[in-house]
């Protein structure tokens, strides 16, 4: 058993390098979502940038980023799932033992896209 977990220490220690930390946690969302989106029903505002995602509601502006949104004092890291034309799912999470949220996010048209995962609904491009 100390056999197993030293050589489980050793991979995960051999597979971390310098250049994996810099870019943890970073994603990229695509250009073709980029941009402010007004939901259908509530008016909430969603705002994507080229690496954070962006929430409004009542006054409130909530930043998905991996230097803002922090649950239990532990940073929400972001992991890139699907990044098509037409399709962009991202999650955030703690890693193995904390909470997750997915983004999953389906361009219509142009101008109107659906969001299926956490934050539903129909968004139009402002």
């Amino acid at each position: 058993m100390k056999n197993l977990i030293l050589l489980l220490s050793l991979i995960f220690i051999t597979s971390c390098s310098s250049s994996d930390e810099n870019t943890q946690g970073i994603f990229h969302s695509p250009s073709w979502i980029q941009g402010s989106w007004k939901d259908n029903t509530t008016g909430a505002i969603l705002t994507f940038t080229k690496n954070d995602i962006k929430y409004n509601s009542d006054g409130n502006t909530y930043s998905f980023s991996k230097n803002q949104i922090r649950i239990s004092s532990n940073q929400i890291i972001p992991q890139q799932i699907a990044k098509t034309d037409n399709l962009y799912i991202v999650d955030f999470g703690q890693g193995l033992e904390g909470s997750l949220i997915r983004f999953n996010f389906f361009r219509k048209t142009d101008n109107t896209i659906e969001s299926k995962g956490h934050l539903p609904g129909n968004y139009t491009k402002l």
